[in-house]
């Protein structure tokens, strides 16, 4: 029978790399980053993913890589960082439009 895992276990590895990147801006200084620069950047980071799993999957289709396991792995994380952003931005759309009635 199937378990179901708590929110806990899964969220766990997300908090840990949140902390080690908030560890890493404020030893860079980047503390108060403003909410439209962490955007830029995500983005950024989304198009470097979205690059790389391109160039992987390009090198393992002509046959200068065999490793078929790497390249899935970077096609699935760059499309996982994809979805994320996405919401993301249907989420910063929504409160927008809410804001936007608020006022009318």
């Amino acid at each position: 029978m199937n378990s179901i895992r708590s929110l806990s276990d899964v969220a766990s590895p997300f908090a840990k790399e949140l902390s080690q990147i908030s560890q890493r801006e404020q030893a860079e200084g980047k503390g108060n980053q403003s909410f439209s620069n962490f955007l830029g950047e995500s983005i950024n980071e989304v198009n470097t993913r979205l690059g790389e799993s391109d160039r992987k999957n390009v090198e393992v289709a002509v046959g200068k890589s065999e490793n078929l396991h790497a390249a899935m792995i970077s096609y699935e994380k760059a499309e996982t960082a994809l979805k994320l952003l996405v919401q993301v931005r249907n989420k910063a759309l929504d409160a927008y439009h809410e804001i936007m009635r608020m006022q009318a």
